[in-house]
């Protein structure tokens, strides 16, 4: 009997903390420069860039990376 091997989600690299600084100060210019959302601006760049949605297609805030 032949072992299956499951399949699950791919999974993506984790991007590096200056491509993710990068992408969360697009993200603050995005938003006007509103300070105090560091946290939040760091966290959806790192999913925006592990979605693989590029700069260019993040003008708006708070993506959907999941379908449903």
């Amino acid at each position: 009997m032949k072992n299956a091997k499951l399949k699950g989600p791919k999974t993506h690299a984790e991007p590096s903390d200056d491509v993710i600084r990068e992408y969360a100060y697009h993200l603050y210019a995005q938003s006007s420069r509103e300070d105090g959302h560091d946290v939040d601006n760091w966290l959806e760049a790192r999913a925006c860039l592990k979605a693989n949605i590029p700069t260019r297609a993040s003008r708006t805030r708070l993506h959907r990376h999941i379908n449903g």
